[in-house]
């Protein structure tokens, strides 16, 4: 196999990440995963380069310009040896994308692929016609909105109303689709802006699907201690785990969520960087084997750093195991609770028309 995979070398993978994988990680996982957050794109896929704003931003974590779907499957084979793997799949939201031009590439892909399923990156400015021709056309399950899309606002001033629109979310209701939110703002999930958009959201679009990726990005346990009593009833709610690395998220999580509700996810190619997301003093950091701009890395490299993939997928263990969930609770956040969503999902999608029927 051809591994291009960002920072795979083979010694690094035999002294260090395959012995944590055999010890902690291949007993613990079911025989069958399924990651329910993974980005594939080409370098041609950019409409221009990406901007050294976009390489230097702590949330989009910009690792590489060049991971298609073959490297995305090359990545899980190496990270889970001996598993069954799927994946929902979708484009990186970085400002400089040609969005339609990576639709497309997630669309061929898995066309070919049975058993993988994929997202349509939107732009705010998307009509709702937009949004379901992407949707129909390229067998997609669902919609991947982004703060980034936005124009003319900074990160922290962006409201989901300006990234999600009531269009977007219009056609996620008719067609019972997945809307996966990367929620804006300093203040994540617990921001008074951002609760307020959920309830009204599920309320008047009870069919759509919200998925609430990075726990509503709770790399840090304050963010899940205040936010998440308040969106406890919201009954077409739920979480993805993706690259968060605190087992203290985790340990609440799933003590007061429905944990059919959870779902795994990796973030590739993002987790397949050597380090570990930390807190201090109610901030995340990004401490890194290799030093990227988004990352602090320490002098002389003495750390034995193993994937953040992996080092998300210890916190979910230990969080799980600490808030007493079973075997068959962490089947279903690994396979299961995914597989239910998507198959369910594809049931109610009308089927893309074939070139030469008749409309």
């Amino acid at each position: 196999m051809d591994y291009r995979i960002p920072e795979f070398d083979p010694s690094t993978w035999e002294d260090v990440d395959l012995p944590i994988y055999r010890r902690e990680i291949e007993p613990a996982l079911p025989a069958r995963i399924f990651d329910f957050h993974t980005h594939a794109w080409r370098r041609d896929d950019f409409a221009q380069p990406p901007s050294e704003e976009t390489r230097r931003s702590s949330s989009l974590v910009f690792v590489t310009d060049h991971f298609p779907f073959s490297l995305l499957q090359e990545t899980l084979s190496l990270l889970f040896p001996g598993k069954t793997w799927e994946s929902l799949s979708f484009g990186f939201p970085f400002a400089e994308m040609d969005v339609d031009r990576n639709n497309r590439h997630i669309a061929e892909a898995v066309r070919e692929n049975p058993g993988h399923s994929g997202l349509a990156l939107v732009r705010p400015e998307h009509s709702s016609d937009q949004v379901r021709q992407q949707v129909v056309d390229g067998g997609f399950l669902g919609i991947k909105p982004y703060w980034a899309f936005v124009r003319g606002k900074a990160q922290n001033d962006v409201l989901l109303d300006d990234m999600l629109t009531e269009a977007h979310m219009q056609v996620a209701d008719e067609l019972g689709l997945i809307v996966l939110i990367h929620v804006p703002r300093a203040g994540r999930l617990p921001d008074p802006s951002n609760l307020e958009c959920l309830h009204r959201l599920a309320r008047q679009f009870p069919r759509a699907r919200m998925v609430l990726a990075h726990v509503g990005r709770a790399y840090c346990e304050w963010v899940i201690e205040d936010g998440l009593a308040a969106v406890l009833d919201l009954p077409n709610l739920f979480f993805d785990t993706t690259f968060i690395q605190n087992r203290n998220v985790f340990r609440q999580l799933f003590r007061r969520f429905d944990a059919s509700h959870v779902l795994y996810g990796s973030d590739l190619p993002n987790s397949a960087v050597h380090g570990q997301v930390v807190c201090v003093n109610g901030i995340n950091l990004f401490v890194t084997r290799q030093t990227y701009p988004w990352s602090l890395s320490p002098t002389g490299n003495l750390l034995g750093f193993t994937y953040m993939a992996y080092e998300s997928i210890r916190a979910i263990l230990r969080g799980a195991g600490e808030a007493g969930l079973t075997a068959h609770d962490l089947e279903g956040v690994f396979y299961r609770n995914a597989r239910e969503l998507i198959d369910a999902v594809r049931r109610g999608l009308p089927r893309p028309q074939a070139r030469g029927d008749k409309a």
